[in-house]
């Protein structure tokens, strides 16, 4: 009785480190391009009512960054993650409240399985659209102090090196949450302060 009980204790305790261990996967993203648009006041005319923000002009501008995302393989296996075909975006998450994903419209959008070899990097292209309430706030509105950086977090939800799910249990994984495991990318600061080099 003593040996199982040792041995259960023992099975538990690396099934635990397992879990928690970190992923071997980083995530690394640079701005390529920095631009401002200017847009008719009516293609805002809903997020302007909902936040009522002050735009006393006919035309809203509105800064936009062209992001180059890496993901890289930092183990000496193959692995492979899930991600939509090309609205890959769906998969990572913002660490603030005032970014946002923008990307173009696509075909044939499913889930699948990106395989990576040891070392292997791939890179990925899209675009973030900062919030317009930096440049048109409401008019007693007191935002306070904002989150500093941009972060990009990709959700993980399968065993990297084993799939253990199928691609008909992907929405629902997506759905739940408390399944996910985030590798969260290089901070950028985008609020007008300088880039740190590190």
């Amino acid at each position: 009785m003593k040996g199982f009980l040792i041995v259960a204790l023992v099975i538990c305790f690396y099934q635990s480190i397992s879990q928690d261990s970190p992923l071997p996967i980083t995530v690394s993203i640079k701005i390529e391009r920095t631009y401002e648009t200017k847009e008719k006041k009516e293609r805002y005319a809903r997020t302007i009512r909902e936040n009522q923000y002050v735009v006393n002009s006919d035309y809203v501008r509105q800064t936009f960054y062209d992001i180059n995302l890496e993901i890289k393989n930092t183990s000496s296996d193959s692995i492979s993650i899930w991600l939509m075909k090309c609205s890959y975006w769906y998969n990572f998450l913002i660490n603030n409240n005032y970014m946002t994903f923008e990307g173009p419209g696509c075909d044939g959008n499913y889930p699948i399985r990106v395989k990576f070899a040891p070392g292997e990097n791939k890179e990925y292209k899209f675009t973030l659209a900062r919030s317009i309430k930096f440049d048109y706030p409401c008019r007693y509105c007191v935002y306070g102090d904002q989150v500093e950086t941009t972060k990009l977090g990709l959700i993980i939800i399968d065993d990297p090196f084993e799939s253990k799910m199928h691609v008909l249990d992907y929405d629902l994984l997506m759905e739940d949450k408390s399944k996910w495991r985030i590798v969260w990318s290089n901070p950028l600061y985008l609020l007008g302060k300088t880039e740190e080099k590190k």
